[in-house]
């Protein structure tokens, strides 16, 4: 039971630091007037990126035609629901009551600390390895179809 409550924990952990991430992004970077909206969205939908990843990479690099039968006879619009249920559960753990502020608030005060910095670089070491994770298959899949 312990191992289960530490794998939550670090689970719930990683989420909030995605989240924050994101947020930390749209309000220095880009100078955005709500940031946390972007954070609501895009945290849930950087998780259904990354399980679209894994099904692009087993559908066509292994050749394990997963996506093919899931979408047999389905409409392509049933990756929907799923998304948005996830963004309403992103909402409700965090968002909801303006539980984000208090949350980030304490993040900022910690954020000179070592575990937070390894934290916040984990978090964008893998935003990045799941982009690479995407391109790389995918534009050696473009290359092998154009040159052959």
């Amino acid at each position: 039971m312990k191992l289960l409550t530490n794998f939550l924990d670090f689970l719930v952990d990683r989420w909030i630091m995605l989240n924050y991430v994101f947020y930390k992004f749209y309000s220095r970077f880009r100078k955005e007037t709500n940031p946390e909206g972007r954070s609501l969205i895009y945290s849930p939908g950087w998780i259904w990126f990354n399980m679209g990843t894994i099904i692009f990479f087993l559908e066509d690099v292994l050749d394990i035609p997963l996506f093919s039968k899931i979408m047999n006879g389905h409409s392509k619009y049933w990756i929907i629901p799923p998304y948005i249920i996830m963004i309403l559960l992103n909402y409700l753990f965090l968002y909801r009551g303006k539980k984000w502020k208090e949350i980030f608030s304490q993040l900022d005060m910690i954020s000179d600390t070592v575990e937070f910095i390894r934290k916040k670089r984990n978090v964008t070491i893998y935003i990045w390895v799941s982009v690479a994770l995407f391109l790389i298959p995918a534009i050696v899949k473009g290359l092998y179809y154009q040159f052959g």
